[in-house]
């Protein structure tokens, strides 16, 4: 497992996903407009939902598709790869997270 210090989250890289843990608490109403985190950078945020404690939002980098996970009760985040071939774009995909501004 590597593990990388971005400027928002500590980025652990695993089998088909990135473990994300957040430097400083976030709360659920932040994270709900986390499309707008990837404006500036080459991940390209595509549908949001959300429900009572929920957010999950497709990405596309690279021309793969992963889905940016977020749950309040556990104040957990992650990034699931959808494919083999998003799994081998990970560590390209975690640098892209450290240029994140999250506000």
């Amino acid at each position: 497992m590597n593990n990388e210090t971005t400027n928002s989250f500590i980025v652990q890289i695993e089998q088909k996903q990135l473990l994300l843990t957040a430097l400083w608490p976030m709360r659920f109403e932040q994270v709900q407009q986390c499309k707008s985190w990837f404006a500036q950078s080459a991940v390209k945020a595509g549908t949001l939902a959300y429900g009572a404690d929920r957010v999950e939002l497709g990405l596309s980098f690279a021309n793969e598709s992963f889905t940016f996970c977020y749950e309040d009760y556990s104040e957990s985040f992650w990034v699931t790869a959808d494919s083999a071939g998003g799994a081998m774009l990970l560590s390209e995909l975690a640098k892209e997270f450290s240029s994140l501004e999250i506000r």
